[in-house]
């Protein structure tokens, strides 16, 4: 678990987690904070931190579990997106609700991509 590529991959988590609440506590990312849609995405950042708790923080399970908070965010993205509610109360409208979901997207993707290599090389270097 000391690989570059492990330390990276908690680094760009952990930034993506810090990120998504941060501009929710500060602007909100739908609208304003009083926006209850806001709170699923503070949901997408607890389901990073359980994912990984079942992981166990090994690299092949924080593969998946990464991959699977991308999957979270960007369901959660669509869904908000698309809410009629959103065109009305968000200055960005929906597809700027999309587009910054989708940036989080690629992040957890990028994380899931580091712990898969460092998975494998973790991997190697028990088959020596």
């Amino acid at each position: 678990m000391t690989s570059p590529s492990y330390r990276i991959a908690v680094a760009v988590a952990l930034a993506a987690s810090f990120l998504e609440v941060w501009m929710n506590l500060a602007v909100g990312i739908v609208g304003s904070t009083d926006n209850p849609q806001n709170q699923g995405f503070f949901g997408v950042v607890v389901a990073a931190a359980a994912c990984a708790f079942v992981a166990r923080l090994r690299p092949d399970g924080m593969a998946r579990a990464m991959l699977a908070t991308a999957g979270v965010q960007a369901l959660l993205g669509l869904m908000v997106a698309t809410a009629p509610i959103t065109a009305r109360v968000d200055p960005m409208g929906p597809s700027g609700v999309a587009l910054l979901s989708g940036v989080f997207v690629a992040l957890w993707l990028v994380s899931a991509a580091l712990f898969h290599r460092s998975a494998r090389a973790e991997a190697a270097a028990w088959n020596g």
